[in-house]
């Protein structure tokens, strides 16, 4: 069974481990928020949260190949939505915006600087600003 868990920050190496078999980019550290969800005691998607200024910031949204088109990424966004309490910025590649959209964020219609500085240095992905809620 798929079990959703905000990780320890103690076993934020765990998930760098995860990300880097898998080849997925960004490594998480001890200050962000990361969400994984195990299967038989293995990590098989994973994600985190980082603090910014004034908002939150979702990345690295990762589910292992042998595991994707089960509803794993939405369950592991929706689950740690559940528990923020400011607002969540993301940056979705074009292809998945519609996951985004189905769990309740909307496009960004409105840069804040420090979110527009952040986009600026993403923009060249083919990626759409997305917020919630």
């Amino acid at each position: 069974m798929y079990t959703t868990q905000l990780l320890d920050k103690v076993k934020t190496p765990l998930v760098n481990k995860f990300y880097k078999l898998h080849g997925a980019s960004g490594r998480a550290n001890k200050q962000d928020q990361v969400w994984v969800i195990y299967l038989d005691g293995q990590i098989v998607a994973a994600c985190r949260v980082q603090h910014k200024s004034n908002f939150l910031f979702l990345s690295t949204v990762y589910v292992a190949k042998e595991h994707r088109s089960k509803g794993l990424a939405k369950q592991l966004i929706t689950d740690l939505l559940k528990h923020q309490h400011m607002h969540v910025y993301t940056f979705a590649f074009k292809n998945i915006v519609d996951l985004y959209l189905s769990i309740g964020f909307n496009q960004v219609l409105t840069y804040t600087a420090d979110l527009h500085v952040l986009f600026d240095m993403y923009k060249h992905r083919n990626i759409v600003a997305l917020e919630y809620p």
